[in-house]
């Protein structure tokens, strides 16, 4: 099933089994509930299956049950804390679910399953409509860029159809008004940039809903590392060691247009974009440019020789333990940012020509 499998994959990538205090219920728990149905089209002692969603390894199976002839099944569960769940049916289909202190039914749907029973899994329901709905434009505009001779113009609706779609997330985000079910709205964001304001309010009301939530904090921590790199935002200092066993800071360059390059030796498109830099350096460093190297490398011999065979002459510091890297909130190398000259970042991830062109802008060529 399309809607499942898809919105399943991005949430492995994130979710864990969490605690918090759901607004629906009393807030007890654990609290003892049933999932049944009664599903078509199925044979006796069809297996249902339900899975915790897990960080490492997957999911677990905490509960299971069969149907009978006529396709009815219950399942019974002690549910910890408010969470994200999925229930296998028959290995054919899995359905995304939230599990609070309330009772769910199962019955089946134009498409997969429907699952009700609270206002969690309802508005469940509409982000997995919704997610379906984008998801089939975008593949009728993938079969007509195969196929067109205007691609140009093929590209331009999937921009169209990109920022419908922000919009359209960014209008659900605040309909759902902190609900638990706002962490997998959240994953519905390609341009987390764009959409800041939106999703910073939205962990707000998930923070105030679920204190003590373990995901809402591991979501909003990771946000808040983001908002450190927001253009407009000052850039965080920086104290780490040069090659040479020195500490640089970052702060030390102001006065000058900085660019943070966080790098690695072993990161082959870090050192394919290194003789862009070291272009971009050379000509600029005279007129005010400055770059500020972060290796996050474990090895330090390997960083040194990495600086050496790419001649790198610019500053150098090396994160070790990725301290800085996680507080800066990169998620992936090469990760830039540059710098205006009170030390506020004013662009992100410039790269070969698209830097040379800022810089030009900048510092004129």
């Amino acid at each position: 099933m399309k809607t499942v499998k898809h919105i399943f994959i991005l949430l492995l990538t994130i979710f864990a089994v969490s605690c918090g205090v759901s607004e629906e219920g009393d807030g007890s728990y654990p609290a003892k509930v049933k999932i049944s149905g009664k599903l078509n089209d199925l044979p006796d002692g069809t297996k249902v299956v339900l899975y915790t969603i897990q960080r490492v390894g997957g999911k677990k199976n905490v509960a299971e049950t069969t149907t009978d002839a006529s396709g009815k099944f219950t399942l019974k569960y002690t549910v910890p804390k408010i969470g994200l769940y999925t229930l296998n049916i028959g290995n054919q289909a899995e359905e995304l679910l939230v599990l609070e202190g309330k009772d769910l039914t199962v019955a089946n749907a134009k498409v997969g399953y429907k699952i009700s029973g609270s206002k969690e899994n309802e508005q469940l329901t509409e982000l997995k409509q919704m997610y379906d709905k984008y998801s089939e434009k975008g593949n009728v505009l993938q079969q007509e860029y195969a196929s067109s001779e205007n691609k140009e113009e093929v590209l331009k609706k999937f921009q169209a159809l990109q920022t419908e779609q922000k919009v359209a997330v960014e209008e659900m985000l605040g309909k759902l008004n902190g609900a638990y079910v706002s962490l997998v709205a959240l994953n519905f964001i390609q341009d987390k940039d764009g959409s800041f304001d939106a999703i910073s309010k939205s962990i707000e009301k998930l923070e105030q809903n679920f204190p003590q939530d373990s995901l809402v904090m591991e979501v909003a921590k990771a946000y808040n590392a983001k908002k450190a790199t927001v253009v407009g935002a000052e850039a965080i200092d920086i104290s780490l060691p040069s090659p040479e066993g020195k500490t640089v800071t970052l702060s030390s360059l102001r006065g000058k247009y900085v660019m943070i390059d966080f790098w690695a030796s072993w990161c082959r498109p870090c050192r394919m974009e290194n003789p862009n830099v070291l272009r971009a350096y050379n000509h600029y460093k005279s007129k005010g440019f400055e770059v500020y190297g972060v290796s996050i490398d474990r090895d330090t011999e390997a960083w040194k020789q990495a600086i050496e065979q790419d001649h790198i002459t610019w500053s150098q510091v090396h994160d070790a333990g990725g301290v800085v890297a996680a507080e800066y909130g990169v998620e992936g190398i090469p990760f830039t940012l540059l710098l205006d000259k009170e030390g506020k970042i004013i662009a992100k991830n410039l790269r070969g020509d698209d830097l040379d062109k800022k810089l030009a802008e900048l510092l004129g060529k």
